[in-house]
Formats: C-alpha cells, sequence, structure tokens
C-alpha cells in the first residue's frame, strides 16, 4: 500500500492580505487641524462673497471711490505743492470731476434719446435684412414639428394656455436706472471727496501707533506699495482707454458712422470690461453699419476699424507698457471677469481687474509675512 503525500497546492492558503490600516486618533487629529484653516478660509471667502453680493448697492460706490481716489491723488498731490490744503484741492478736483461728467451726460444724452427713439424702426430694419434667415428657420421648425407628430401616431400638438405677463414701460424702466445711477455717482463721487481730503501723514502716523505695528513692521511699505501699484496701473490704464474712446470715435466720425462719441465713450468704458467689452463694442458697431450702410465697404469698414484698434491696444500698447510690471494670467483675469460679474453685474465687470491686481499685491506681501514675519524688509517697489 502506498501512502500518498499531500500536495502542497491542496493546501488550503492562509489570507495574508493586510486590510486597509485604520488612522488613530491622534493621525485624524492632525489631518482635521491642517484642514481646519482650509475650511474656515473657504466659508470666510464665501461669507464675504455673500455679503458684497446682497450688500452691492453699499459696495460698490465704496469700491469705485476708493479706485476714483488712487487714480486722482497724484493730482491732488500737486496741487499741495502749488500751496493748496488737501481738502481745498479734492474740492477742485470733484469738482472738474462733476464738470466733466455733466458735460459729457449732456453730450451724450442726444445720441442716446435718438437711438431710443428709433428702436421701434431699428427693429423693423432688422427683421427685414433678417426675414430670409428667419423664414428659413421658421419652415425648418414646422418641418420638424411634423416629423414628431407622426412619430407620436399623428397626434395634434398639446397648446399650453397663454399668459399675457404686462411689463413696465422702457421709459419708466430707463427712469428709474437713470435716478438710481445719478445717486451712486453722488454717493461715489462724496466718498471721493473724503477720501482724497484724507491726510496722508496722518494716516500713516495712525498705522504707526496701532498696537501690532510693531510686531509687523511692514504694514508702512505694503500701504505705499498697494498704493503706487494700483496708481500706476489705473493711471496708465485710464489712459490707454481714453486715447482708445478718442480714436474709435474719430474713426466712426471718418467713416460717415452716426453718433461716433456715442462709439468712442463705449469704447472708453467697455475696454475695462476684459474680453466682454470690446466684444459688446464691436457687436454694437456691426449692427449699427448693417442697418445705415447698403455696400460692402461701409458694412465691413468700422468693425474692421475697430477691431484692428483694439487689437494693437491689446497686444502691443497695454504689454509693452504694464506687461513688464504686472503679468497677469488671461485665465486669472477671465475668471476674475465672471466672478464679479456675477457678484455685481456690468460693474463688477469694470472692476474686475482692478480688484485682481489689488489681490495680487496684497497676497505676495501677506506671503513675505508668513514666511518671515520679523525682519525689516526691502523696497516694496519690487512686488509690482
Amino acid at each position: 500500500m502506498t501512502s500518498t503525500r499531500p500536495d502542497p497546492t491542496d493546501q488550503p492558503i492562509e489570507q495574508t492580505s493586510a486590510g486597509p490600516s485604520r488612522l488613530s486618533t491622534d493621525e485624524i487629529t492632525r489631518i482635521m487641524r491642517r484642514l481646519m484653516p482650509v475650511a474656515v478660509s473657504g466659508i470666510a471667502v464665501l461669507a464675504v462673497l455673500y455679503t458684497l453680493y446682497f450688500a452691492a448697492d453699499l459696495f460698490l460706490p465704496l469700491f469705485f471711490a476708493v479706485f476714483l481716489a488712487i487714480i486722482l491723488r497724484p493730482i491732488v498731490g500737486s496741487l499741495k505743492h502749488l500751496g493748496l490744503p488737501e481738502a481745498a484741492g479734492a474740492g477742485i478736483v470733484i469738482a472738474c470731476l462733476m464738470a466733466a461728467i455733466t458735460v459729457g451726460s449732456v453730450r451724450l444724452s442726444g445720441p442716446i434719446e435718438d437711438w431710443v427713439d428709433r428702436l421701434p424702426q431699428l427693429e423693423r430694419d432688422i427683421q427685414a435684412k433678417l426675414w430670409p434667415v428667419t423664414q428659413s428657420i421658421k419652415q425648418a421648425k414646422q418641418a420638424t414639428e411634423k416629423i414628431e407628430n407622426l412619430a407620436d401616431g399623428g397626434a395634434p400638438p398639446t397648446r399650453e394656455p397663454m399668459v399675457t405677463i404686462r411689463k413696465p414701460s422702457l421709459l419708466n424702466r430707463m427712469f428709474k436706472t437713470t435716478w438710481f445711477t445719478a445717486i451712486q455717482v453722488l454717493t461715489t463721487l462724496v466718498l471721493t471727496y473724503f477720501f482724497l481730503a484724507q491726510n496722508v501723514d496722518r494716516t500713516r502716523q495712525t498705522i504707526r501707533r496701532l498696537p501690532w505695528y510693531k510686531r509687523q513692521n511692514r504694514i508702512e511699505e505694503m500701504f505705499e506699495d498697494v498704493q503706487a501699484t494700483m496708481s500706476r496701473f489705473l493711471q496708465v490704464s485710464a489712459m490707454i482707454y481714453l486715447c482708445l474712446g478718442t480714436l474709435t470715435a474719430a474713426a466712426m466720425y471718418i467713416l460717415d458712422m452716426p453718433n461716433p462719441l456715442l462709439f468712442g465713450a463705449l469704447a472708453a468704458v467697455l475696454g475695462f470690461i476684459p474680453y466682454l467689452g470690446p466684444v459688446i463694442v464691436l457687436g454694437f458697431i456691426s449692427v449699427v453699419s448693417l442697418l445705415n450702410f447698403d455696400n460692402w465697404f461701409g458694412i465691413l469698414a468700422p468693425p474692421m476699424a475697430y477691431f484692428l484698434l483694439t487689437a494693437v491696444e491689446g497686444y502691443f500698447i497695454t504689454p509693452a507698457i504694464l506687461g513688464r510690471r504686472l503679468k497677469l494670467s488671461p485665465i486669472a483675469v477671465f475668471l476674475s471677469m465672471l466672478l464679479w460679474t456675477w457678484v455685481w453685474g456690468i460693474a463688477g465687470a469694470l472692476l474686475s481687474v482692478p480688484i485682481l491686481v489689488l489681490i495680487i499685491v496684497l497676497t505676495r506681501h501677506l506671503i513675505r509675512f508668513s514666511r518671515d514675519p520679523d525682519t525689516e524688509t526691502q523696497t516694496g517697489n519690487e512686488a509690482a
């Protein structure tokens, strides 16, 4: 009788695979401590954005006043060197600004009223020129509905009950919007005056008296760096878009476009909105040229002229002046525009790039503080 040895392959295999290791209480505590600042920061950011969203009527004049004060501060400083106190210089600057706004509003009110009066005729003209396209779309829609009815067994389409909603008239809406805008502009100018009339030396002395100033003695440097960087950025941007608006108005006048000052003002103001602003102006110019001219040169020349002006400004002038000091990522600019447009609408889109520049400068200084909070700082102009 032969004895058979057990095959080692028949032996039961022991489960040696270790299960997932469980974290100890100390490790969980350390992870929670690391994640807590991130969670708190995220909640704080959401709370700030929510507050800015619901209190837009309060914060919008404040932000516009701060940026206007930064732009106009050198003028007040020049008047101070001539012997005028800051309060008197700020009053003169604000008076000149109010006069410029009044003159611009009066000059532009005529073209705007003309366009409002011509809206019904423009609507009929657009419908007449787009009639072949709309008829083709209507026929395609009818054919699609017939195919869907045949697929459903020939059942007649169900019609939903018609509900008529009365909307306020265009004049009423424009009247309310005009008054609200006037109040916002007046509030902005008043706040701008107080910011300009504020004595800079007293502000610095107040900062030096703060209890944490001796521990973090970079606050004054950060304040001066933010003011210098924002002042340069806003002043250069304002000059660039003012020149762009002037050249646009001149080009529209040469090309016999109606109301060239209106196109120049739109190009200057909407130029502060990255990407979207020039597209809006280009679309508006294209529609007006389509309605006013019958030949191809008259239709294509105005939008092409504006496109060339914005291309030269965006690809050559602005990068040559600001690109060396402020390297803004296009993705960051686009995301900032989306965020602040959601928070404050068109006004937020106008402020999106200045707010982004302000956040970048502040972030650079805060990173320096966190890395080396106790040492003296070098000159802050390189932060720009």
